[in-house]
């Protein structure tokens, strides 16, 4: 392991000091040039190490970009800003890497600054599932800036290697499918495989993959992700998520969502509302309430490295409706 570089898994809680991968950047993996042949429309990012500048905001080191020109931002906003406008001025192209969540803010951060932006983002996320709402959101608010925005969605396994599958596309229910990009991994073809072979060893996942005709579906670790948080966090709108984080809690059969601290977000009198939609999408007789950032941090725990706790049980209920109402119509 001499003169590697060890990389343990974002946001998991385990303290096994063994459950790393070793990343080595003397041997390089090729699968930024898999990704441009999966994915024909990102050969402009990846072709031509020379135009693009990864802009790095994931919270563990990931490898694999050993010819990429990385700027690292430790998540630290003004870092995010500076090498924005370094893309800008260079006229470069963005490889944007950061989870969700994190990644949302730290650019809702740089849309309060007067400046150019880079003409074309690649926001390359992973770590957890992407709501194809907040995804439309950044999508449109970069545009009024001029900047065109693809989402490359990705998953690997922490022990093992990142972007093992990627997706650039989603089917009618807004579901992600994904593609293999590294070719170590098979995949067992039956449906809701729960095993996977990386390298020749057969490796456990929580996760469900799912073959499909066009690609795979991954159903993630049920206890992290409660379905029918996910179908709620498809009704926020533009201001909610200009207004929260996106990380919540549950206290006493309430919803307390964290605010954000971005300038743009404090408008007197509507700080504490959510949308009509996001209101009406909630289980039958549960209230929601924003709270002060740092109260929230506080009170619940927090922190942009940690994934979010979208497992909570009062939305058990809502997933459970909108089942039955399935079975209905399709009887």
């Amino acid at each position: 392991m001499n003169g590697k570089v060890l990389s343990y898994s974002a946001g998991s809680t385990s303290l096994d000091p063994y459950k790393f991968r070793v990343i080595n950047d003397q041997q390089p993996s090729g699968k930024m040039q898999r990704l441009a042949m999966v994915f024909p429309e990102l050969a402009s990012f990846f072709g031509d190490p020379s135009q693009s500048l990864v802009i790095d905001a994931y919270p563990a080191a990931l490898g694999g970009m050993e010819s990429m020109t990385r700027v690292i931002t430790y998540l630290h906003p003004p870092t995010c800003v500076r090498a924005l406008r370094l893309a800008a001025a260079e006229k470069r192209r963005v490889v944007f890497i950061g989870q969700p969540l994190a990644g949302a803010d730290l650019l809702l951060h740089a849309m309060e600054t007067e400046m150019q932006w880079p003409t074309e983002v690649l926001w390359a996320t992973g770590g957890y599932p992407m709501p194809t709402s907040l995804q439309q959101c950044v999508k449109d608010w970069l545009a009024d800036r001029g900047c065109e925005l693809s989402v490359l969605k990705a998953y690997g396994v922490a022990e093992l290697d990142h972007t093992l599958l990627a997706s650039m596309e989603e089917d009618i229910e807004l579901q992600p499918i994904y593609q293999l990009i590294d070719e170590r991994l098979q995949l067992d073809q039956s449906t809701n495989a729960t095993t996977m072979r990386f390298n020749g060893q057969v490796v456990a996942n929580p996760d469900r993959i799912e073959k499909t005709e066009t690609g795979y579906r991954i159903q993630g670790d049920p206890s992290r992700y409660n379905h029918g948080v996910l179908r709620w966090l498809e009704q926020w709108q533009p201001s909610d998520w200009k207004r929260c984080t996106g990380y919540f809690a549950e206290r006493d059969g309430e919803v307390i969502l964290q605010r954000r601290l971005v300038r743009s977000v404090a408008v007197p009198g509507v700080v504490n509302r959510m949308s009509f939609e996001a209101m009406a999408s909630l289980p039958r007789g549960t209230k929601c309430q924003p709270v002060c950032h740092f109260e929230f941090m506080a009170d619940h725990g927090m922190s942009w490295l940690e994934k979010p706790k979208w497992n909570l049980q009062l939305f058990t209920q809502l997933a459970e409706e909108r089942n039955r109402s399935a079975v209905s119509a399709a009887a």
